[in-house]
């Protein structure tokens, strides 16, 4: 389960709250979130986010909820945003929902993913443009992030059981150590292709990371066969559903 943002860390950390009244539909949008494939259910989840952020306008968790809404469109996301009363806006909570407004703003469900030309260790060069006709998942992780790596078995099962049907899964590491990148590669046996920006990202000198807002991981991106991207932030079982159903 995708948990909560934070600031320089990882999104998957989960933060210690007193239950309040928003947070505790956390869970359920959280779980709707995983099932936004399509028009019909990022309506059903746009709906209700909207029913509790109106529910609950004085709610400083009501940010982290929307944060939640990496699949949903940015007008959608600004519409929830606005749905806050201003007097909460200098909660520190509501960066959380702002980076799922900026992460949007590059990227947004639904939309052509953007050109994006990686480097792996060889020093070999990969555009995701060139990959068109088949389905794409990026994982961006790194050997520090103890959820991230949680995740890779999934991944690599699901990868073992489409790769033949078109899929092509893509690493992008945030580790600023090169040996240790390489390292934990080898560890979890990752087979797909890696790619690596040796650079320290909360520095905020990555420039991937600059370029598509992101400040916590795991975060992850699924593309179609036409380049456009169908889903963020999934976890490997909602990968292998989408997958299901269109492969």
């Amino acid at each position: 389960m995708r948990l909560l943002l934070t600031i320089a860390l990882t999104i998957c950390i989960k933060i210690s709250y007193s239950q309040t009244s928003a947070q505790a539909h956390y869970t359920n949008m959280y779980n709707l979130n995983q099932d936004v494939s399509d028009s019909v259910q990022q309506h059903k989840f746009f709906t209700e986010l909207k029913s509790i952020v109106k529910k609950y306008p004085k709610d400083e968790f009501s940010f982290s909820l929307i944060s939640l809404a990496i699949n949903l469109t940015y007008q959608q996301v600004e519409t929830l945003i606005s749905l806050v009363d201003s007097s909460i806006y200098n909660s520190p909570n509501k960066s959380w929902a702002d980076i799922t407004l900026k992460r949007i703003s590059v990227a947004q469900t639904g939309k052509q993913f953007p050109s994006l030309i990686l480097t792996d260790s060889t020093g070999e060069e990969l555009s995701i443009s060139s990959l068109k006709g088949k389905v794409v998942f990026i994982d961006v992780w790194s050997s520090w992030c103890g959820p991230c790596r949680e995740k890779i078995p999934g991944i690599k099962k699901v990868y073992q059981k489409y790769k033949n049907k078109g899929l092509e899964v893509i690493g992008i590491s945030l580790d600023y150590n090169r040996q240790k990148w390489l390292n934990a590669i080898k560890e979890d046996k990752q087979p797909w292709k890696s790619y690596c920006e040796p650079t320290n990202f909360l520095n905020n000198k990555n420039e991937f990371t600059k370029r598509f807002h992101i400040y916590g991981i795991p975060v992850n991106y699924l593309i179609d066969e036409n380049g456009i991207l169908v889903g963020q932030d999934l976890d490997p079982e909602s990968l292998r559903s989408w997958l299901v159903q269109h492969k």
